[in-house]
């Protein structure tokens, strides 16, 4: 009965979107979706959790553990020496008042595109916002649109050449290197960010004087460190940024493999800043360790998505969304975008497609690079709806309200990233 089977696949994705808002371990009921279909399509439970769930759960974690251990260690070198936060201070004291909240959507991006993880970002940050919104006057319920909009843009899916995952995913798949299309994905980061930019600043401007814009009404979670401390054991900015700028230069530059850049990284950082560490073998156990539940979540997400490709439906579901009523490159963004909000995960999202449909997108007879930056770009947009689990940590910390600051978020990190689609689009066919 094919119905039942559709129906199976329909409650499958139900079932990861009830886990993604209601915050419960996707690594727990990633399983329970696999058994759904298992179920509801004929297959036999036992083989298909032994058998092609946890091939794909251990395909993927063969694949990038490495990349996201190495990429976790290297976050956690910057922020237990101080180095994130030297950058960050130094950045923001150049730009004064004016430009600091400019500054900080920079540096934000600046971080991430060098690798590191978004989650030691979010408490890098922390401390600058509270320094630059009182500063500059900013309403504090524009503190989740700014962090999101720094992290999960522009430096994440559309600048060439970053370090993060989803710029990562799509070269095993395609044969397609970090800097693919980089006239087209610097079109897309130049128009997220004038555009992204100005909305906040009108945002402020709007909201300035209103009662709920002062940052002493809400309750901020996380400890502000100590500058004084930090300002005396934390590297330099120039030694700050070395490790970073080799990694990019040795990967992106010199194409060596990003293994080996990151661990490159990761030893230049270990000896420059070897001096601002308290305990380099906790860094090293914190680093590696914070790297493992997120490869085990993306992991569960693509195990789900080989069961899905197993079941006698899967040829009815993947020709009903090819033929998705959208032509040309804007049909990659659509499918990518659509499976990114259901998992609430751009890099699962992003991996569920490829693994499904990568080879696919090749045959259509667009080149692998631009398959690979609108694919990036557009596991960026729906992924970031209000169960994804950055957007509920910026709220958990900001103490700000759903009901106040999740229409700015929106309009960040869901609008403006589809929307940015269009620019990159455009600028391809311009060459092409």
């Amino acid at each position: 009965m094919i119905w039942l089977g559709i129906l199976g696949v329909i409650a499958c994705f139900a079932v990861l979107i009830f886990a993604a808002y209601k915050k419960i371990s996707m690594v727990f009921m990633a399983p329970v979706a696999a058994i759904i279909i298992a179920v509801t399509n004929g297959l036999d439970v036992a083989e298909v959790l032994s058998g092609v769930y946890s091939e794909g759960m251990v395909g993927f974690i063969k694949a990038w553990f490495l990349v996201i251990a190495l990429g976790s260690l290297f976050g956690q070198l910057y922020n237990d020496s101080g180095a994130a936060w030297r950058i960050g201070d130094t950045l923001v004291s150049w730009a004064g008042p004016k430009w600091a909240l400019t500054m900080y959507i920079l540096l934000g991006g600046l971080l991430v595109y060098g690798g590191i993880n978004i989650i030691v970002v979010i408490f890098v940050l922390l401390p600058f916002a509270l320094v630059v919104f009182e500063k500059t006057g900013t309403p504090w319920y524009l503190y989740p649109a700014a962090t999101v909009f720094s992290l999960t843009t522009f430096s994440m899916t559309m600048l060439p050449g970053n370090l993060q995952l989803q710029n990562i995913i799509p070269t095993q798949t395609l044969g397609t290197s970090l800097m693919a299309a980089p006239v087209e994905g610097i079109a897309a980061a130049v128009f997220i960010f004038i555009v992204g930019t100005a909305y906040l600043m009108y945002e402020a401007n709007k909201g300035r004087d209103l009662p709920e814009a002062d940052i002493r009404n809400y309750e901020i979670q996380g400890n502000t460190p100590n500058y004084e401390e930090l300002d005396g054991t934390a590297p330099s900015f120039v030694v700050s940024l070395i490790p970073m700028v080799i990694t990019l230069v040795l990967i992106n530059i010199f194409q060596v493999n990003i293994i080996y850049g990151l661990i490159i990284g990761c030893v230049i950082a270990c000896v420059l800043f070897r001096n601002s560490i308290p305990d380099m073998w906790t860094t090293f156990s914190e680093g590696f360790n914070k790297g493992i539940y997120p490869t085990m979540i993306v992991a569960s997400v693509v195990g789900v998505g080989r069961v899905v490709g197993a079941t006698p439906v899967f040829e009815l579901l993947r020709t009903n969304i090819i033929n998705i009523p959208v032509s040309g490159i804007s049909k990659i963004a659509a499918m990518t975008t659509i499976v990114a909000g259901i998992t609430g995960s751009a890099s699962g999202g992003l991996t569920m497609v490829m693994e499904l449909f990568g080879q696919e997108f090749l045959t259509w007879g667009y080149s692998p690079e631009i398959v690979h930056r609108v694919a990036a770009i557009a596991s960026g947009g729906l992924d970031t709806l209000p169960w994804n689990g950055t957007v509920v940590m910026l709220f958990a910390l900001s103490g700000v309200e759903y009901r106040k600051g999740y229409k700015m978020v929106a309009v960040e990190s869901v609008i403006l990233p589809l929307l940015s689609l269009i620019p990159a689009i455009l600028v391809h066919y311009l060459l092409y």
